[in-house]
């Protein structure tokens, strides 16, 4: 009896001292958790605070550009609560940083690039209030506003992905340390129920012993329940064959229950299942148990009051000798906090969201009515001009015999200024649609593109006796053909149009592999351009010569940018003053390349 009395003090002490040692783990790295989604919280709360940063910056310009152009005040209420958010949105951020050095340093460049930013808009409203739309728009060609937005956009996505990556650690951080503590928990409680169940064999050999180390047991339990509420995690151990289930006290605290019964019944943890939740949670208990898995799921608990929590609950079966389920196991803990946090940060970002699309309407709106405004000035000026130039060449044709040399001059110049004009309406209404057309991307064949483009200007190769050399085959690339055949087209027209007096102009035409990506090259010898004036040139309306030596609308360069944009690629010139120009376009590669 003494030696059996041994074994059982022995199998209770390495127990309570197992049990023990995974409470104080157990609740070291609850508190870890619970820290982590503290901060993984807080990392969401500055994410968002960036995004709405940007977001009413974007809201303001929005605002800012809708009256440039249709000088209505009520426009300028995005910009004006704009003004009003911003400053509170950087002191959310340098609040919210302020465990952050890093991110600290970088909030003073950024908050000086939104009050520069802001100056700007409001310079371009008060040119527009004192001196008009042309004024307003000389200063947004600048360009400026646009740069300095950039690098706002630049700075805050270096921010959101700092914070991201502390978001990822920290998520990853606080699976490990979950994972763990259910680790740990579960393989102390099955090496305590082993313990325990050898106990038990040894006290049925003797009932006095039996009856004085269950009064050991029952106060080992009590300690047990103690350290798992003082970790703030439930525990419950449910009899399959009886159906009777053991709660530690935190654990009926969660569900609502008075603490203290010795035994409750499966019935009492399904009365308190969320009615929506029950069937999905008993589906995967019987899953786990058919299968043999731990089970785990998250799940609402419905209180008399009516209030909700919600848990987060791990199970394992245990087995008979016959391996069937007589027993499981588990623990459990209240998340309701951290499921609040994730609802509100869902219901921000749908806020966000709708804030965006109502933006984008009413952006799309204005942008239409600017579209029929221009459509409707340019047939508007087409009529009159169309009768400018009939009449100026009828009277070529019926009274050039009448008309003197000065007379004949004027009329040949009416004509000649009327067709540049029909040319630059032309142009324009190319370089509109270009911006609102839904262009359907596919595989094509840049040697088909570039004999269609040459057929098209067949005439004026021959006009200039130009010599054309395309080095073949050329590869397929994804793009938008008569969008592409009009932007090569272009290049080919300016590469035999600026050539010097005397000078055959001179154009080959080659590709080659990028990667991904297929650059097409169109090098001509001819007049060159300055190195500053190479971003010019894909503006509209920018020319770096007279129309008298080189004749053009100074919008097909433009055209051809605004093109290759679409299509998601790319456009560059490389150049010298009297060496030509060489021109090139990237797109993606086809599939079949």
């Amino acid at each position: 009896m003494k030696r059996s009395a041994q074994q059982i003090t022995v199998g209770l002490g390495v127990t309570l001292v197992l049990i023990l040692a995974n409470a104080v783990v157990s609740y070291r790295n609850i508190l870890k958790v619970f820290e982590n989604e503290r901060w993984v919280s807080h990392t969401y709360q500055v994410l968002n605070e960036l995004e709405a940063t940007l977001s009413t910056l974007k809201d303001a310009e929005t605002g800012q550009r809708g009256y440039l152009i249709t000088g209505e005040e009520q426009y300028l209420q995005p910009y004006q609560s704009g003004i009003a958010e911003i400053n509170t949105h950087i002191k959310s951020l340098k609040q919210l940083t302020a465990d952050n050095p890093q991110q600290q340093q970088r909030i003073l460049p950024l908050e000086g690039a939104i009050a520069l930013k802001l100056s700007d808009l409001e310079q371009k409203i008060k040119l527009r209030r004192e001196q008009g739309f042309e004024a307003s728009q000389q200063v947004v060609r600048t360009n400026r506003g646009k740069q300095i937005m950039d690098g706002i956009r630049q700075q805050i996505a270096d921010m959101k992905n700092i914070e991201n990556q502390l978001l990822v650690s920290r998520i990853k951080e606080s699976k490990a340390n979950l994972q763990r503590t259910i680790l740990t928990f579960t393989v102390a409680t099955f090496v305590s129920l082993v313990l325990l169940g050898l106990v038990y064999y040894l006290m049925r050999r003797d009932r006095a012993l039996r009856q004085q180390e269950a009064q050991k047991l029952r106060q080992k339990s009590e300690r047990l329940a103690l350290a798992l509420d003082a970790a703030k995690m439930g525990s419950w151990d449910w009899n399959i064959t009886t159906n009777e289930i053991f709660w530690t006290i935190y654990h009926e605290i969660i569900f609502g229950y008075e603490p203290g019964k010795p035994n409750r019944s499966y019935k009492e943890w399904a009365d308190r299942v969320h009615p929506e939740d029950l069937p999905r949670v008993e589906a995967g208990i019987q899953t786990s148990r058919k299968d043999q898995q731990d089970f785990q799921t998250e799940y609402r608990v419905l209180l008399p009051d009516g209030s909700i929590r919600w848990v987060n609950s791990f199970g394992r079966f245990q087995y008979d000798a016959e391996n069937h389920p007589n027993r499981m196991v588990g623990m459990l803990n209240d998340i309701t906090d951290r499921k609040q946090a994730e609802a509100e940060i869902r219901q921000l970002n749908e806020t966000l969201e709708e804030r965006v699309i109502q933006r984008t309407l009413q952006l799309q709106e204005a942008n239409d009515e600017l579209q029929a405004f221009a459509y409707s000035v340019s047939h508007d000026l087409r009529a009159p001009l169309r009768a400018m130039q009939g009449f100026a060449e009828a009277l070529l044709e019926d009274y050039g015999d009448v008309l003197d040399n000065l007379g004949e001059e004027y009329a040949q110049r009416i004509v000649s200024s009327a067709q540049r004009l029909e040319n630059l309406i032309q142009d324009l209404l190319t370089y509109s649609r270009l911006s609102r057309a839904d262009l359907q991307l596919k595989v094509i064949n840049l040697t088909d593109v570039m004999k269609e483009a040459s057929a098209q200007l067949e005439g004026d190769l021959k006009q200039q006796q130009a010599q054309v050399t395309i080095t073949s085959p050329l590869p397929e690339v994804i793009a938008h053909r008569p969008t592409l055949v009009q932007a090569i087209a272009n290049l080919l027209t300016n590469a035999i149009k600026f050539v010097d007096v005397g000078v055959q102009p001179e154009v080959q035409v080659w590709a080659e592999m990028r990667g991904e990506w297929v650059r097409l090259w169109v090098v001509d010898n001819g007049i060159g351009i300055a190195p500053e004036h190479q971003q010019r040139i894909f503006r509209v309306f920018e020319r770096l010569h007279g129309i008298e030596t080189y004749p053009g609308t100074g919008i097909g360069l433009a055209i051809v940018r605004k093109g290759i944009d679409r299509m998601g690629g790319q456009v560059g010139v490389e150049s010298k003053l009297g060496q030509g120009s060489r021109f090139w376009i990237e797109l993606k590669r086809g599939t079949g390349d």
